[in-house]
Formats: structure tokens, sequence, C-alpha cells
């Protein structure tokens, strides 16, 4: 829908390494947008680098939310992201901006825009702890073989996650996985995708950016963020985290680092379209043979023609 019609709310998604956060800002330099990610990790302070979290500079002066929220450790659910991004969306309505979600955390943007919807299940400390003290692996294998499909959208190594999934399936006697509801939202969200349907492009594109990484720095800042916190469970479950805490340990070669790197965001970027395959609103704007300024052309016109539809691939002709 055109930007004149009401309560229209804007979202870029996709996989990781694939423009989202550039074009977003440019779009935000021609509507008047303003920008929530989506990202799981850009909400904690410190994580820059490793999580190609725009510069206040690559912000260009463009408003954006959720991110440096927290100091690492801190724990962050699904649940307060949703509370966070309704008032967020309400205050950007009320002074005639749009909000333009921007990100690849799946359960953010389900619970921010679809109306994903957990119930409320308080903490049991007793449970946390008795399962705290078994091996991860362990607590995700019983995952698996009780909820397979909630397996699915939770890391193998994300403790506090798979711990709070048992923990819920353990309180409500029911499926994770089944608790999920959907509400009808206020809004409508126009989706745009931007993504790779050509793997080895894609990885090459990964490579790249994960070399970029270190060579700008990630190591120091892994070195710095472990002098000040220690050796939180957060850096071990993050991508370009886990593997650098392993080379400054000398249990890995920088090559071998890198590679790591590499076939762990290529796992993420699976996990990541599972999720994107299953919203059939989203416009995808293919990235294997169009150029940055070509895909942001095709995103720019998507919004100016107002010709959001089903999913589609949007050509850069």
């Amino acid at each position: 829908m055109p930007l004149k019609n009401k309560k229209n709310i804007y979202a870029i998604v996709g996989p990781s390494c694939s423009y989202k956060s550039a074009i977003a800002i440019e779009l935000a330099q021609k509507f008047p947008f303003e920008i929530i990610s989506a990202d799981s990790r850009l909400i904690y302070k410190g994580m820059d680098i490793g999580t190609s979290k725009p510069s206040k500079e690559e912000r260009k002066g463009v408003a954006h939310y959720m991110l440096d929220l927290l100091e690492p450790g801190v724990d962050y659910s699904v649940g307060l992201y949703k509370k966070q991004s309704e008032t967020l969306i309400d205050d950007i309505f009320s002074r005639s901006k749009i909000p333009l979600f921007v990100g690849g955390t799946g359960l953010y943007l389900n619970s921010a825009l679809l109306g994903l919807s957990i119930p409320e299940v308080k903490p049991d400390v007793s449970f946390r702890r008795q399962l705290k003290e078994k091996p991860q692996e362990e607590l995700y294998n019983r995952l698996c073989e009780i909820d397979p499909e909630a397996a699915t959208i939770i890391h193998r190594n994300d403790n506090f996650r798979t711990i709070r999934a048992l923990e819920v399936i353990y309180k409500t006697n029911k499926l994770f996985s089944k608790l999920k509801t959907l509400k009808e939202m206020s809004f409508n969200v126009n989706w745009i995708g931007l993504t790779y349907e050509n793997r080895e492009l894609h990885v090459e594109k990964i490579r790249s950016r994960s070399i970029a990484f270190c060579n700008n720095g990630l190591i120091n800042e892994v070195s710095n963020l472990l002098d000040k916190y220690g050796e939180l469970d957060l850096f071990q479950k993050t991508i370009g985290y886990s593997e650098v805490i392993d080379f400054l340990k000398n249990k890995i070669k920088l090559t071998e680092m890198v590679e790591k790197i590499v076939l762990h965001t290529r796992q993420l970027v699976k996990r990541q379209m599972t999720w994107f395959r299953a919203n059939k609103k989203i416009n995808w704007i293919c990235l294997d043979d169009i150029n940055y300024k070509e895909a942001f052309d095709s995103a720019f016109r998507l919004i100016e023609e107002g010709s959001f539809a089903n999913t589609s691939i949007v050509s850069a002709s």
C-alpha cells in the first residue's frame, strides 16, 4: 500500500549478509521512516563488529531503536521485545513518522508484526537449576525428542532458550511449539525480503565479510569483551564470537577460525530462511545478478509504487 494510506509499517528482512541495514538507512533518507532493529544481538552494547551493527556514522542521522539496550549478560526475551516494539510503533506514528523494521531474527519480527504471542510462564528457579547442571547437548537432544518443531527454531548451543522451552513444556504440559498464538494487528505490514538464490555466491559474500570483520578489529573486540565481562554464554552462542574465543585459546588457527565463522553463518542462514519462507507476504528481491544500487532501486520502487503482493521475486528492471 502507498505511504499515504493509514497505519502502514514496513519491514526489510532476510538472512545474514544481504544489505538489509544499508538499504534501510538509505530508504529512511528518502521516506519518513524510523528504524526498529529486529536482531537479537544488536541489543547488546560492545558487540559491534561481529554483529555488523551499523555505526553512528553509518546511521547517517537516521533514528534507530533497539540498538545497544543492554550490557552483555543481561537476559532479554521475545515478550519484552514485543512490548517495547509496540510502544515504539505508537510513538513513531504519533510523530507522523513510519516504523521500518530491519533484521533477521524471526521470533522478534513475528512477535512484533504478526502478533505472535507466547503465554507468560513464570520462571521456575528450582527446575532451571536442575537443568543447568546438565550438558547443553543432552538438553537439546531432549527438546528434539519432545518437541522437534521447537528445536528447529532454537540453536543447539542456545542454553537459555533450550531451558526456557523445556520449562514451558514442563509447566504447561503442552508442546512449546503449539503455545504460539497470533492476534490481529492494527496496522498493515509491507514486507521486503533480500536474499540470494545462488548459495555459492552468498557463501563468498559471507566469507568476504568474515575476513573483513577480522581485518577491522573483531579479535580485539572479543578480547576486550572477555576482559570486561568474562566468558559469557552469550558470547559462546554468538557467531563470530565463539570462534574467536577458540582462536584466543589457541584451540584453532586463524584460517580455521574464519572458515568456522563462514560455516556457522551458513547454518544460521538456513534457519533464517526456514522462518521467512513461512511468510507468504514477503516480496523477495533476489541479489544474485544485481548490485547494491539495483537492489536499493527495487526496494525504493516497491515502496514508492505501493506494489506489494504475496511472495514474489522482484526484478531490477
